[in-house]
Formats: structure tokens, C-alpha cells, sequence
């Protein structure tokens, strides 16, 4: 079955059917995306990334979440 006859079918439900369904959908697919994540962390696909951001937190070049979320420091 197609993702638009799959569509079709869930346009039929009750309003509180499709809600739930909605919940059903985005837990199922958070987990999907969840094995994803775990697969590339485990492959080392995070790896330079972070190496990168421990070498600037060691050099001093971050800057404290608040300075960050105030945008103080942008142009």
C-alpha cells in the first residue's frame, strides 16, 4: 500500500482516531530516527566533530549558553 492510499484510509478516521494514530506515527518514527543516530555515533560518524569541539572548548573559544541565547555577541 502507498503512502497517499495510506492517507486516504486515515482521512476516513474519526478525528480522535487520527490523533491517535499521529502519536502512534511520530513514537514509531522517533524511533527510527533514534536507531539512525545510534548507528552513526557507533560508525564514528560524530567523531571529528567532537574531537573538534573538545580542542576549542580546551583552547578557551566557546562561549557560555546565555551569551548565546541573549545574542549579545552577534554582529
Amino acid at each position: 500500500m502507498s503512502a497517499p492510499e495510506v492517507m486516504d484510509l486515515v482521512k476516513s478516521l474519526p478525528a480522535k482516531e487520527a490523533i491517535d494514530l499521529d502519536r502512534m506515527v511520530e513514537e514509531w518514527t522517533a524511533g527510527i530516527v533514534d536507531q539512525k543516530f545510534e548507528a552513526a555515533v557507533k560508525s564514528g560518524a560524530f567523531d571529528a566533530m567532537a574531537a573538534e569541539a573538545i580542542r576549542e572548548l580546551e583552547a578557551g573559544a566557546t562561549l557560555p549558553l546565555s551569551e548565546v541565547l541573549d545574542d549579545s555577541h552577534l554582529p
